[in-house]
């Protein structure tokens, strides 16, 4: 019996320290929303982006509605109503960006369709063919549109008129078990695959350039939900496990920690979102806690 349980202690023991280890070279330094239904308030929100001004795009999916912040929590813009005819929505998941022109896609889960407003906040688009449950929607620099359906193996691609060009990827080692995020970043596509416990970048045909199934050398992926890819091709990740949101290198190895679980300020229930704003400025979106979380890197 002894001995059996020196077997569990140990790896236990060996596992407490090495999160210890973990670097954390990002702080706190603020946070804005609350839970509600007025501008700027955030209720079970789903997802973020960035527009190409450095505004936040937020899936307020408990409000029915997309919003555009600004980096002080200022609404600039509220988008979409709840219902389910023409470009009315009744359960969003993700958002994306074109980030040339500022177009906002929103997956309507529910619904079963994609819808696009301008940047203006006008409905512009509805997509409904081959739609079964959208999760997350990226969008390219010629404006093509690369869709996530629940618990598919494949990507679906769309040009911008909405129009179904194919699919990406879905077979061998690209073949998705329940993937949750997708980011484009200079013609690569990363895809967090939450049911397969990794991160995969692909060229925009679906070829398979790199996998990521590893935090560095602390911890592996345990379910990642969401992902971001910064100007120097960092991966900001949100995963489970005991190190659960991080910033990995484009080599897969671990550059820092961010944040801690909590219910007070400056820390984190659920996060479901995460984007990079500038060089060292990070904020993560808490649905739970209903506000997004602001992190800088620490002068070294």
């Amino acid at each position: 019996m002894k001995k059996r349980m020196r077997r569990i202690i140990v790896p236990m023991l060996a596992m407490t320290l090495l999160a210890g280890c973990v670097p954390d070279k990002f702080q706190f330094t603020g946070e804005i929303g609350k839970a509600g239904s007025g501008r700027g308030d955030l209720l079970s929100a789903t997802d973020m982006g960035l527009s190409p001004d450095g505004d936040l795009v937020v899936s307020d999916a408990g409000n029915n509605r997309v919003q555009v912040l600004t980096p002080d929590g200022t609404c600039k813009l509220a988008l979409g109503e709840y219902g389910t005819t023409g470009f009315k929505l009744s359960g969003m998941s993700g958002c994306g960006v074109n980030p040339l022109t500022g177009d906002i896609w929103v997956c309507d889960l529910r619904g079963n369709k994609l819808v696009k407003f301008n940047k203006t906040g006008a409905p512009q688009l509805k997509v409904i063919d081959k739609m079964k449950y959208p999760v997350d929607v990226a969008v390219d620099r010629q404006g093509s549109i690369y869709v996530l359906m629940s618990k598919q193996a494949a990507i679906y691609k769309y040009d911008g008129f909405g129009a179904f060009q194919g699919m990406i990827g879905g077979t061998g080692k690209t073949a998705l078990v329940f993937a949750t995020s997708i980011v484009i970043k200079n013609d690569a596509m990363y895809v967090a695959d939450y049911g397969g416990r990794r991160v995969l970048k692909m060229d925009l045909k679906g070829g398979l350039i790199q996998e990521f199934n590893k935090k560095g050398d602390y911890e592996e992926m345990k379910g990642p939900s969401s992902l971001f890819v910064d100007e120097a091709g960092n991966l900001l990740v949100l995963d489970l496990g005991d190190v659960p949101v991080v910033v990995l290198a484009p080599d897969g190895q671990l550059i820092s920690k961010i944040g801690t679980f909590g219910s007070e300020k400056g820390q984190f229930l659920y996060p479901r979102g995460i984007v990079s704003k500038s060089a060292g400025e990070i904020s993560v979106l808490d649905n739970s806690r209903n506000c997004i979380l602001s992190f800088k890197r620490a002068a070294q």
